[in-house]
């Protein structure tokens, strides 16, 4: 604006005095010839350093430690300066990006502290909780009357499923999820979480119907033995009577039940968590965590579970394996 300003006022002293306009002129093209160059060359900066700013999008805390490594370099007189010169608001502002990245560095090494030792807590809990449980087993198993005692020890699986949910919960939200990846065969993960949960088959007076698949896959088998034994309480706990039947082929496994179903509404948003559902509503005691988990968990060994339910009619799950 300035130049502007300069080629129009010798312009007009020029017409004042009555001389050629040839120096304003001149004067033009030389600032115009000058401006372009300018701008050409903050073009290139301001390129170059929008793309190095558009990189630290995904990376913060790398472009921070790298502008405090070179900030370091300045401030040290036997270093060649390695970066063009900037002004004092810029430095300003890649001090505030350092002192930030720091911030957020150290918050999230409390919240990492914090957590673990909220983990530990839990695990102590569930633990020790486990010996109160066992105490009460033996006690119902000595106990006259048969059927009280068989319905009480269906209902302590389900507390001993309780407390291993909320630690697999706060596992599940961890980074490191203890994950060990070997050849199991499903029908024996299938086979234990049938037994755990026997007591509340007998409790509930339902059947089971087991049809070996002799599958055998690569996942991590505490993890498929936590989604199985999830898919069959929920079937157990819709189910009045009837048979539970398990059965699958080359490469996955299915649970089907002669239940309640779920209503096509709900199926898109099972997986939600918290949402509970029509089934839930009727339901009171249902948290709407167990198959969010069962979700979470299936992503983290790399299957798939999908739901086939009609009202009134049962529901069939299918545990897919090799999830692309």
């Amino acid at each position: 604006m300035s130049g502007v300003v300069c080629v129009l006022a010798t312009g007009f002293v020029c017409w004042i005095y009555g001389v050629s306009l040839m120096p304003a002129f001149l004067s033009a093209m030389l600032l115009i010839l000058l401006g372009g160059i300018a701008a050409l060359i903050g073009y290139r900066k301001y390129s170059a350093k929008h793309a190095m700013l558009f990189r630290g999008r995904e990376y913060p805390q790398s472009l921070a430690e790298d502008f405090s490594s070179k900030m370091f370099q300045r401030d040290d007189p036997g270093v060649p300066d390695v970066e063009e010169k900037i002004d004092l608001i810029e430095e300003d502002y890649r001090h505030l990006m350092v002192s930030l990245s720091d911030s957020l560095s150290r918050e999230k090494e409390e919240h990492a502290a914090s957590y673990n030792a909220m983990l530990d807590y839990y695990t102590m809990w569930v633990h020790q909780i486990k010996t109160p449980i066992s105490a009460l087993s033996l006690i119902i198993q000595n106990m006259e009357d048969q059927e009280t005692g068989s319905r009480l020890r269906s209902q302590l699986v389900q507390v001993e499923n309780y407390a291993d949910m909320a630690l697999n919960y706060l596992r599940l939200s961890s980074e490191s999820n203890d994950l060990q990846f070997a050849k199991v065969n499903v029908d024996d993960v299938v086979r234990g979480e049938i037994k755990r949960a026997m007591t509340m088959f007998l409790a509930k007076g339902l059947s089971v119907d087991f049809t070996p698949s002799n599958l055998e896959v690569t996942t991590d088998k505490k993890w498929l033995g936590f989604i199985v034994g999830q898919l069959l309480s929920n079937a157990i706990k819709y189910q009045k009577s009837g048979t539970v039947h398990f059965y699958g082929d080359e490469k996955s496994f299915t649970i089907e039940d002669e239940g309640i179903g779920i209503a096509k509404e709900d199926l898109p948003r099972i997986f939600e968590k918290g949402y509970t559902g029509y089934n839930g509503h009727n339901e009171k005691k249902s948290t709407g965590l167990g198959l969010y988990l069962v979700k979470k968990a299936a992503d983290m060994i790399s299957a798939e579970v999908l739901f086939d339910s009609e009202v009134g009619k049962g529901t069939k799950v299918t545990i897919r394996f090799g999830k692309k």
